[in-house]
């Protein structure tokens, strides 16, 4: 399939690569397939661009938030677990969206509302936590390395 964006070109993906979204995004209800693509793919990077497939213009960076917050807990229950199809046991990816500022190193993650991904299916729902754990803008970077003066890149 030929799929058109603003920040990559014309690519060619399979329909194996798309990740259904039935309920959307908060903000973004419309908008329901996406595709992860590399950050950058010549740089190894723990973050990923989602990129709808019907909205050229829109892309969102992602990451696991497993890699910044280690002890990170999404419990699902299991009526959740059924929006994504998934079996009482079955392993599940979690990405969080990510905001990028001009001074880089203050970038953040969405903690409260991470994505559930059922990878073998290719379905994918925004879940809202309700503890007052995680935050929205949780910082990635530990705070010694945001108070040094970032060069934008």
């Amino acid at each position: 399939m030929k799929l058109e964006t603003t920040r990559f070109g014309n690519l060619d993906i399979e329909e194996k690569e798309i990740i259904e979204f039935p309920d959307g995004l908060y903000g973004f209800e419309k908008e329901n397939r996406f595709t992860f693509l590399p950050f950058n793919p010549n740089v190894e990077s723990p973050m990923e661009w989602m990129q709808s497939i019907q909205s050229p213009h829109l892309a969102f960076v992602i990451t696991d938030p497993h890699l910044y917050v280690p002890d990170y807990k999404l419990k699902l229950l299991e009526e959740d677990k059924k929006k994504v199809e998934l079996e009482p046991d079955e392993p599940f990816l979690t990405r969080s969206i990510v905001t990028i500022p001009e001074n880089y190193t203050e970038m953040t993650a969405n903690l409260v509302a991470p994505l559930v991904i059922n990878s073998s299916k290719r379905i994918g729902k925004q879940f809202v936590l309700t503890s007052m754990e995680y935050d929205t803008r949780h910082f990635l970077l530990p705070e010694e390395m945001r108070t040094t003066t970032a060069t934008p890149h």
